[in-house]
């Protein structure tokens, strides 16, 4: 499937499926192995063509399957250094990390990734903006807030997926 499809959002478990012809992600891994694999199945996706995991933050509804998604089919997990600690403190088994800094762009497979500062209740928590070859995407999850770098970068965004939460100000 090319394109990008929730999987999961709320409080129970978040997880969203981003595909081009090249390269499949799952942006947080909040389910379980089994629902993560069926729930892709559902769009015609094998859970052993993801080729990355992006975590916005360690809460545990963004990372409940991570453990075994990620090491039982040997797939890298991106995520910034405070969250890649706060994971290995939580799940107690170390997926394969790669550690990339919030705010700065990095590419994988045909995708340009830039990650940016939301606010949450967590240690580093982001959002991020994917290029693929023909569209600009933007992904917020537990967003309470919209902040002006929030709007800047989500500028010109030809997709916006936004899940909110209840901050009390």
């Amino acid at each position: 499937m090319e394109g990008f499809c929730p999987l999961a959002s709320g409080s129970k478990g978040n997880s969203i499926f981003v595909g081009t012809k090249k390269t499949r992600i799952l942006i947080d891994a909040g389910i379980s192995h089994k629902a993560t694999q069926e729930k892709l199945a559902l769009i015609g996706v094998d859970i052993g063509d993801i080729d990355a995991i992006l975590i916005t933050h360690e809460h545990v509804d963004h990372i409940r399957g991570l453990g075994t998604i990620a090491i039982k089919h040997k797939i890298p997990v991106f995520a910034n250094s405070d969250t890649a600690h706060a994971i290995l403190e939580t799940l107690g088994e170390a997926p394969k990390f790669k550690i990339f800094s919030t705010g700065e762009t990095f590419e994988f497979g045909d995708l340009e990734i830039h990650p940016f500062t939301i606010q949450h209740d967590t240690l580093d928590p982001v959002a991020f903006t994917i290029r693929t070859p023909c569209h600009k995407l933007g992904f917020c999850t537990d967003l309470g807030f919209v902040t002006t770098l929030v709007k800047t970068h989500l500028k010109e965004c030809d997709y916006l997926y936004i899940e909110a939460n209840h901050e009390p100000s």
